[in-house]
């Protein structure tokens, strides 16, 4: 495997195309709190009342996906996105 932080020619090279090729999008802390408020707006609306992290949300609602119709599919995207240990707090919301 190439070294990325090498200086020699070839690897930067190979570092560039792969950086032109694929397209890196940054999410602030404010976006990843709107989020997270965006979800416990969800699953208040869903009837959820506890703080759990993300993941464990996704772990609640995977056996039972009609009782989470409105948030499961924000609570997959963050899981997606990496963000399974982010705490959300159903019961109070933005």
């Amino acid at each position: 495997m190439r070294n990325l932080l090498s200086t020699n020619p070839s690897d930067r090279k190979h570092a560039a195309s792969i950086a032109k090729n694929q397209t890196m999008k940054v999410i602030t802390h404010k976006q990843m709190k709107l989020a997270t408020e965006h979800v416990a707006e969800l699953l208040k609306r869903d009837g959820a009342s506890q703080t759990l992290t993300v993941q464990e949300w996704l772990d609640a609602a995977q056996p039972q996906p009609g009782v989470f119709p409105s948030s499961l599919p924000a609570l997959e995207i963050l899981g997606l996105l990496g963000f399974g240990d982010e705490v959300v707090q159903a019961e109070t919301s933005g």
